[in-house]
């Protein structure tokens, strides 16, 4: 068991179970840490970005934030 896992079984025996231990075994808690994790961000933008390559619409270029600022981010609305 890692220490994630540990501190959710602890706080859910306190707060939900109010401390009975008997809750706990119908309790099925699984915390997966795939070998990828620190590349999924990276990866999915990729993904996101081949996809939308050919939407104009899509993107904001540099000129638009200089001009506009963080209101450009309007038109993906």
């Amino acid at each position: 068991m890692n220490s994630l896992e540990k501190e959710i079984l602890d706080r859910y025996l306190e707060v939900v179970l109010k401390g009975n231990k008997d809750g706990l075994k119908k309790l099925r808690l699984r915390i997966e840490d795939p070998p990828r994790r620190k590349h999924m961000l990276y990866l999915g933008g990729a993904v996101l970005a081949g996809i939308m390559k050919d939407a104009p619409d899509f993107w904001i270029t540099r000129e638009d934030y200089q001009e506009e600022g963080v209101g450009c981010l309007n038109k993906c609305s």
